[in-house]
């Protein structure tokens, strides 16, 4: 399988790009810390962005481009409708943002080990 093709799953499906190397431990704990901070973000208020969006200019699309790193969750959400209007009248909602910020971000530096690892330059 190409190291591209790991990383898209990957990135896709949190910790596929591990299961599917094998590494099987790796793959379920990438999963659900980013389900959990994923989930835990739109229980107590986050907004997810979108790359359109300009409410604080240009940080708006570069907060969007940290949750599309979540994959099917932020595809998912998009499509349901989950946490895309902002919540500010509820006191945990800018926490809730970071929570859906960083999961995408760390879903993207575990794909790109999950590449790394089928490209030979980890082991």
């Amino acid at each position: 399988m190409s190291p591209w093709l790991v990383g898209f799953l990957a990135w896709l499906v949190p910790g596929l790009g591990h299961f599917v190397q094998g590494r099987v431990w790796r793959g379920v704990a990438s999963a659900l810390t980013i389900l959990l901070m994923f989930v835990l973000g739109v229980s107590i208020g986050g907004h997810i962005y979108g790359l359109r969006e300009t409410g604080e200019g240009l940080l708006s699309s570069l907060f969007g481009l940290c949750d599309m790193g979540s994959g099917i969750l932020y595809l998912l959400s998009n499509f349901a409708g989950l946490a895309v209007n902002e919540r500010p009248e509820q006191a945990t909602s800018e926490y809730g943002s970071v929570f859906l910020m960083v999961s995408g971000l760390l879903n993207l530096i575990l794909a790109l080990d999950a590449f790394d690892i089928r490209a030979g330059r980890k082991a």
